[in-house]
């Protein structure tokens, strides 16, 4: 959609089309919010977004908007950048003209961070973990690391409500003795380190509690680190000896999550970590100049003495390879690889050429779930994997391989559709899953509309269990102890090739 035709419809010059418009408040307050940029664009496209900016009564209204259905975001200084919760749908009968959208003013979570004797610590490591939904389960991940400041203090801005973790490591100041002076400092004082603590204060991962924060609220939680027995970690690297080496020490803690304990950068073949307590702790090491990169893992345990660690800088990983269709004939445009990083939730895509190979030179070791994107009407049907390990869905690349991966892809995905009604009237922000029971990973949710709607697309052939639930913000729906309460009611549905189904689900 050109730019002028958007600024013409957000200015209502255009006769024919629908209406949305409603009003922009404080979720604290309710209170009008002005001065905001409100957009709208479609689901499908939603880089051609059109601009208004509120008023002082908070209100924002767009005409002429054409049928379809709508993605509508607000952002403003001073506030989150809030999307309204499922798809606005302008058409025949629909009403669109009375929205309230609530935008939240951001969170913060500060404390300080000091020693057995109230001191500050200064340079600790303190460690923020989101809790959230991630593809069907919850799971804990870094939101963001922040570095005491001399005074002991540390500070996380601009954070939307939600359950937050908290980690803290670091060192007393005086373990460095031993690299600034002399060759025989008393053992206690090099050997002495800091152990993890967590939210709130605790020493045992189990006891840590979740943060539960609320819209604009400003928490406090500090630290108190203890000395505890320490000793010191020699990383010797074989290889790129001129490169600046990024070390980065975690250890294990909060569930499914490494706490970091201590990062740093240094060139040479020699990288001390001191002050680290016992324990079992991943190394890993990171080099690049403009052309390459390098990477180095291990783990170990740290004992009572010190502890040398070994360990060699391989070259990064490459990811090659190609895809088929699965009944032969001409690759879709506009086809892609998707791989989703187990560990941060994030996702890389590759773009697939015509000739259906597609490559990446160099990556991160990892471990990624695969899947494909593109149009709907295809969907992934199977993969194999040469010099790379798979699990499951899971395929984990290491260090210096090669990995060349074989896609097969099959036409005839298929589209599930309905509404979600309560007593007759559609349910707006539903949760609705599509789950799979055989492979529950692949089960997926969307939202309904305002007018009560959803749809799957690129749905896999097989068997499927469909059910909405008004509150689903918690729903773990790739969880099968979780979505079990739910399956007795569910609709079984059995999706056939490009099969397209209409499903009413009644709350």
């Amino acid at each position: 959609m050109p730019i002028l035709l958007a600024w013409l419809l957000a200015a209502g010059t255009q006769a024919s089309g629908y209406r949305i418009a409603g009003t922009l408040v404080n979720s604290l307050t309710r209170q009008p919010v002005a001065g905001a940029r409100v957009t709208v664009a479609p689901v499908e496209h939603p880089d051609q977004q059109i601009p208004f900016v509120t008023g002082q009564d908070g209100r924002f209204a767009f005409a002429g908007i054409p049928r379809g259905r709508y993605e509508l975001a607000a952002q403003r200084p001073g506030f989150l950048t809030e999307t309204f919760s499922g798809a606005i749908v302008a058409g025949p009968d629909q009403r669109t003209d009375a929205i309230v959208l609530p935008i939240s003013p951001p969170g913060l979570i500060a404390g300080k961070v000091v020693d057995e004797a109230g001191e500050p610590v200064a340079l600790a490591l303190v460690q923020l973990f989101d809790s959230a939904i991630v593809r069907g389960r919850r799971r804990l991940v870094s939101f963001a690391v922040k570095q005491t400041a001399d005074t002991g203090e540390y500070r996380f801005a601009a954070l939307p409500p939600g359950t937050y973790y908290l980690a803290v490591s670091g060192y007393p100041w005086y373990t460095k003795f031993n690299q600034t002076h002399g060759d025989s400092p008393p053992r206690a004082i090099t050997h002495t380190g800091y152990g993890i603590r967590y939210y709130p204060n605790v020493a045992d991962a189990a006891a840590a509690e979740p943060l539960n924060l609320k819209a604009g609220q400003d928490a406090t939680a500090d630290f108190t680190l203890l000395p505890v027995p320490a000793a010191t970690v020699q990383v010797h690297v074989e290889g790129g000896e001129d490169l600046a080496k990024q070390f980065k020490l975690a250890a294990a803690g909060l569930p499914g999550n490494r706490v970091l304990v201590r990062q740093g950068t240094e060139a040479g073949d020699l990288y001390n970590f001191w002050g680290i307590p016992p324990g079992h702790y991943t190394l890993r090491v990171r080099a690049s100049d403009a052309n390459r990169s390098w990477y180095a893992t291990d783990s170990f345990d740290v004992g009572a003495t010190d502890t040398d660690v070994n360990v060699a800088l391989l070259r990064a990983p490459s990811l090659a390879g190609s895809i088929v269709l699965e009944a032969g004939g001409s690759l879709p445009p506009n086809l892609s690889l998707q791989l989703l990083d187990t560990e941060s939730g994030g996702s890389q895509s590759v773009p697939i050429g015509a000739d259906g190979k597609f490559a990446i030179p160099a990556m991160a070791p990892g471990q990624f779930g695969v899947t494909l994107a593109g149009p709907v009407e295809y969907y992934l049907k199977a993969w194999s994997a040469e010099d790379g390990h798979r699990e499951g869905e899971t395929l984990d690349i290491q260090e210096s391989s090669a990995v060349r991966l074989k896609l097969w892809a099959a036409k005839g995905a298929g589209r599930v559709n309905g509404t979600v009604l309560r007593d007759g009237h559609p349910v707006a922000a539903a949760l609705v899953v599509l789950a799979d029971p055989a492979n529950p990973e692949n089960s997926r949710a969307t939202r309904t509309g305002s007018d009560g709607s959803y749809e799957f697309t690129g749905v896999p052939p097989g068997a499927y269990a469909l059910f909405g639930v008004a509150d689903g913000a918690d729903l773990e729906y790739a969880d099968p102890a979780a979505i079990r309460p739910y399956l007795g009611s569910a609709q079984k549905l059995r999706v056939s090739p490009a099969g397209a189904y209409t499903n009413r689900l009644d709350l």
